[in-house]
């Protein structure tokens, strides 16, 4: 006589019977589904930095996305940052009037900037 034994897991008899031995309780859910609330309209980026015509086609958030992105693995991160503000300012979305304590002032506040005011100063103003 052969006797075959499979292993297909361990049944707990407590676990199983259970629900004939206690009291049956409501179960409350675990968690709780979150569903997250997206906005149809984001706030827009108030700064005195941006022309009429970045605030009428409101660019201003594709504008700080675009500057971030342009020091993200870069190692001379103020050049490629001054590059592409002054590319925005060519196109006419960031107002060129504005010296560089004010435009890095105000870019400080809107974005995290990994720089200092002194490089930002010699990039923008060319005096490398």
């Amino acid at each position: 006589m052969t006797a075959n034994i499979n292993n297909f897991g361990v049944v707990n008899f407590y676990e199983n019977n259970a629900p004939k031995q206690e009291p049956s309780k409501k179960a409350e859910p675990v968690c709780e589904d979150i569903t997250p609330v997206q906005e149809d309209n984001p706030q827009p980026i108030d700064s005195i930095i941006f022309t009429k015509k970045a605030k009428k086609e409101g660019k201003q958030q594709l504008i700080l996305s675009t500057l971030r992105r342009s020091v993200e693995g870069r190692r001379d991160k103020t050049r490629a940052f001054v590059q592409e503000l002054q590319e925005w300012q060519k196109e006419g979305y960031i107002d060129a009037h504005y010296n560089a304590r004010v435009m890095y002032d105000e870019l400080d506040k809107l974005t995290p900037l990994t720089f200092g005011y002194e490089v930002f100063k010699k990039h923008y103003n060319n005096t490398i």
